[in-house]
């Protein structure tokens, strides 16, 4: 027979946090709002100062509340996205070029079959700057950057890289696409590092994979799945028959 099962007990802290959760969620406290002050929620909750204090605290580290000293606190949107990437660090020097490669196949190639169709043109615009700062930073700094500072120019290009593929997976519109990508950030941007590094030895290499993004945004832009899937294979380096997918 078993045992007598424990009761968990609930502190005043977790019981206000959950109350302020369910505010947010039920959109009774909506995004940009100034919530109430500490003074006015201890009263509401009929618990002391500090106790609310802890609570604001639990929704803040959340990304659900901006504390903002001597203003108040508002209600922020959710941004699972950026909540998610910082745990990519954790695990991305572990992860294998390999792993990496066959994960941004099958997302990325995801988001672009949807993207064909969802696309808006804040979305291309997006991604067509992003793409312009690109090739700016790679026609002047990237092909003439010594061997002395080759590192920082190709961590500066890598940045702009993964930019442009969260954008292209953004594009999708589908947020577990986006929490999918923002989950392997780390190892993808150590791949793409890689790519760049490779790429400084050639400056055929550059311009081809700049002449690859032009031509993703225009199939883009004229909703073409076929050859918008065959631009982002190229980019991406993938042999599809030798990966099994």
């Amino acid at each position: 027979m078993a045992g007598p099962r424990k009761i968990k007990k609930i502190s005043a802290a977790d019981q206000v946090f959950e109350e302020m959760r369910q505010l947010i969620l039920e959109e009774v406290w909506k995004i940009g709002e100034r919530i109430p002050t500490e003074t006015q929620l201890a009263e509401q909750f009929a618990v002391n100062r500090l106790t609310v204090r802890v609570a604001l605290q639990r929704l803040q580290a959340l990304g659900l509340l901006d504390i903002r000293v001597g203003d108040g606190t508002y209600v922020k949107a959710l941004d699972m996205t950026e909540n998610i990437s910082e745990l990519a660090a954790f695990y991305s020097s572990s992860t294998s070029a390999k792993d990496a490669e066959e994960y941004r196949y099958i997302i990325e190639t995801a988001c672009v079959r949807l993207a064909v169709y969802r696309r808006t043109d804040e979305d291309l615009a997006s991604y067509w700057e992003k793409y312009q700062e690109m090739v700016r930073h790679a026609n002047t700094r990237l092909r003439n950057a010594s061997p002395a500072v080759a590192e920082k120019e190709a961590q500066a290009h890598t940045d702009m890289s993964l930019d442009i593929h969260t954008i292209l997976c953004g594009m999708a519109h589908n947020e577990l696409l986006n929490y999918a990508f923002s989950i392997a950030k780390g190892p993808n941007r150590n791949l793409m590092l890689r790519n760049v590094l490779r790429r400084m030895r050639s400056d055929s290499d550059i311009s081809d994979i700049l002449d690859l993004y032009e031509k993703l945004y225009l199939h883009l832009k004229e909703q073409d799945p076929e050859e918008s899937l065959r631009a982002i294979r190229q980019i991406m380096h993938i042999d599809v028959s030798g990966t099994g997918l």
